[in-house]
């Protein structure tokens, strides 16, 4: 698999038609709501427990006596059909669903985090494979890879990334922008052959493109997640996010070691939101990576024309935080170079 879309909706497919033990299919459709928890567009705010109905389920099996959560994940999973691969796929989505959380911040914005076990190296349903006792400990992996306080940061900077595009979005809007507004687009798109046609053009697709973050920001089924390919290096990234989205209706963007490692650092959280609309502007505007802040961002003609600095995601992020009043003067001065 390639991505957290094919994960979700081979785990859609499986736990909608697929039959587990009696105890447990009963307990997925009545107790779970199985099916409508997991949404043709994402998962549905309607049913958020279903992730926490299931883990208390297999906590409790584990304390009446069942070895392990692997064991009790691989036992629901089992049924009178002989076929393994099924009993593997059945399996897997359960182990799925039980690392989905809800988090909800103030305003009623919800949020989910998919937060696998970090020793799993692919997505699950790769990750599930072997023999019996290898599948039983792969499913007993508890070492989800968000801690509960990366969790929150996620909600907290998400909040500040939904203000700053709103804001953006309104300075942006109509066909009296003021001349601050304009002198912002100047200073991170426009280079030195720009004309005032240029900037007009770029104000228009600015407006555009953050209406549309501005939405993703709201939306009700955003998932934050992690890369499985990233994980020997991912306290080198930030984030990423599929150009144009994954097909699947509703906003995934992943989230790094490097971006979860300013939990708790207040002084930091603007950088956490020019994260997110970084990767929301690949999302929903299919911008590309010409350049990072630390090779700066100031355009010119010959290196790093309009033609780039408009489609660049590191622009778009530091543009709007600029526009906002959330980039200190030293920032500024050190990536506008």
């Amino acid at each position: 698999m390639n991505n957290f879309t094919e994960v979700y909706k081979k785990t859609r497919t499986v736990l909608r038609n697929k039959t587990f033990s009696v105890d447990w299919q009963d307990f997925l459709q009545e107790k779970c709501q199985i099916s409508d928890f997991l949404g043709r567009h994402g998962f549905s705010e309607s049913y958020e427990r279903t992730p926490e109905h299931i883990r208390d389920k297999i906590k409790a099996a584990v304390k009446a006596g069942v070895t392990t959560s692997g064991d009790v994940i691989y036992e629901a999973a089992t049924n009178k059909s002989p076929s393994k691969q099924l009993e593997r796929e059945r399996a897997a989505s359960l182990k799925m669903v039980k690392h989905v959380y809800h988090a909800q911040k103030s305003g009623g914005q919800d949020v989910w985090v998919y937060s696998p076990p970090a020793s799993d190296s692919t997505w699950v349903f790769d990750e599930i494979a072997g023999d019996i006792a290898t599948i039983k400990a792969r499913l007993a992996r508890e070492d989800d890879i968000f801690s509960i306080s990366e969790k929150a940061w996620m909600c907290s900077a998400l909040m500040l990334s939904k203000k700053i595009s709103e804001d953006t979005k309104y300075k942006l809007a109509g066909k009296m922008v003021d001349a601050a507004t304009k002198d912002m687009v100047r200073k991170w798109f426009l280079d030195e052959n720009s004309t005032d046609a240029t900037l007009n053009k770029a104000i228009t697709k600015l407006h555009a493109g953050f209406k549309k973050i501005a939405i993703c920001c709201n939306s009700s089924t955003l998932v934050f997640t992690d890369y499985p390919d990233w994980r020997k290096k991912r306290d080198e990234y930030y984030g990423g996010a599929f150009r144009g989205g994954e097909g699947g209706g509703f906003p995934v963007i992943y989230l790094e070691g490097a971006f979860t490692r300013l939990t708790g650092n207040s002084g930091k959280e603007w950088l956490c939101a020019e994260t997110i609309i970084h990767e929301m502007s690949h999302h929903e505007v299919s911008t590309v990576d010409h350049r990072y802040d630390n090779q700066g961002l100031k355009p010119n003609k010959a290196a790093f024309p309009y033609t780039k600095a408009i489609a660049n995601a590191d622009s778009w992020g530091y543009f709007a935080l600029d526009l906002a009043g959330y980039l200190s003067q030293a920032d500024s001065d050190n990536t506008w170079k």
